[in-house]
């Protein structure tokens, strides 16, 4: 219902200041400020602003397109039927080859059939249609991506990191052995239209995996199999400690945890090599002794405490938790532990991803964790 009440408010919003701005711009001239179609696309692009149909250059090459058709159709044919008919199928098909279907752009293109005064010249493709959808786009993403914090234009962020790139931009599910390759050929193999981004299809269908999976492991959660008494650090922890820990213990990671016991990083052992200048014809032990000998001066040209070589990027869950949560943060975003957490987000232990492997391999032979 949130998404109704805001989808409907942006509408309103939209159509609002498009009509208040152009009456304002073409105040005392005696043109047509508005067109029905508007109505139609502010639905389109507040409701599903997701649909390829949706996206900017199919609203302002759809609007333009269509009404380039309608003028130049109503000045040939006198006949309101055939000209109607004939505007509506050839900027459909003008649409599609350009690539930017619009379906309110075929009422575009009756709207200057309808309002015979607009046809003395292609004046009408400008003011109202260029004008409407432009202040409409330009809502549209201000209020899509600054207050509904929607991605519009669709895919626009995904560039910002990999992680999203696979989140979004592919199926990396090797156990099903599907992948983004394989999903644009079937769409590009479908004999038909579909109003969905390859993308969307993409997230819908790990959705559905994740949800099966969720359904088939019953009610099992991250409590159930994680690790208790996990060691852990405080950020300002001398790396010599740390990696005493790690090395008596066998441990791959370490928690970092701020003083109210909240996870704000982890330490692997990755994260102490790649701070060590490994000249290859000096001794490797000697340099990593020097690395996390405590130098004990006031000043120092290395790393001192765990906070400054921690990673930063941890992903957590809580221990409520089902377990197929885990599965998007381990498979397609290459966690190898996930430190579990409780409703104050202070650590209450950790998964590996053996662990995890572990577990569905006896509940499969056996029906439940050994």
């Amino acid at each position: 219902m949130r998404e109704v009440f805001l989808s409907s408010l942006a509408c309103f919003v939209a159509i609002f200041f498009v009509a208040y701005s152009c009456t304002a711009l073409l105040q005392g001239a005696s043109q047509i400020i508005l067109i029905a179609s508007m109505g139609a696309t502010s639905v389109i692009v507040f409701v599903i602003p997701n649909s390829p149909v949706a996206q900017p250059w199919a609203c302002l090459g759809g609007h333009v397109l269509s009404a380039l058709v309608g003028v130049s159709v109503g000045l040939v044919f006198s006949d309101v039927i055939y000209a109607a008919a004939i505007a509506v199928g050839l900027s459909t098909l003008l649409m599609l080859m350009f690539r930017c279907l619009h379906p309110p752009g075929a009422a575009t293109a009756l709207a200057p059939l309808v309002a015979s005064s607009q046809l003395e010249s292609f004046s009408f493709v400008l003011v109202p249609v260029g004008l409407n959808i432009s202040i409409l786009l330009i809502l549209a993403f201000i209020i899509n991506r600054w207050v509904l914090n929607r991605d519009y234009p669709s895919g626009s962020r995904m560039g910002r990191s990999t992680q999203q790139d696979l989140d979004k931009a592919s199926i990396v599910l090797s156990h099903a052995g599907i992948l983004d390759e394989d999903l644009k050929t079937a769409l590009v193999h479908h004999d038909g239209f579909i109003d969905v981004t390859h993308q969307d299809l993409a997230l819908l269908f790990n959705e559905m995996e994740a949800l099966s999976f969720q359904r088939k492991q019953g009610d099992m959660i991250c409590k159930d199999i994680m690790v208790k008494e996990i060691p852990s650090v405080e950020f300002g922890e001398d790396v010599e400690t740390a990696w005493c820990l790690l090395h008596s213990q066998l441990l791959r990671a370490l928690p970092v945890l701020d003083r109210t016991g909240r996870v704000i990083g982890i330490v692997t052992r990755n994260d102490f090599l790649k701070v060590i200048d490994l000249n290859p014809y000096a001794s490797f032990q000697q340099r990593f002794h020097d690395f996390i000998r405590k130098v004990g001066l006031l000043h120092s040209g290395k790393p001192e405490a765990v906070g400054q070589i921690m990673s930063d990027k941890v992903a957590i869950i809580s221990e409520d938790e089902p377990i197929a949560s885990l599965i998007p943060l381990m498979v397609r975003q290459l966690h190898k532990q996930v430190p579990v957490v409780d409703s104050q987000n202070r650590l209450v232990g950790i998964i590996y991803s053996n662990t995890l492997i572990a577990t569905l391999y006896n509940r499969m032979l056996y029906g439940g964790p050994v």
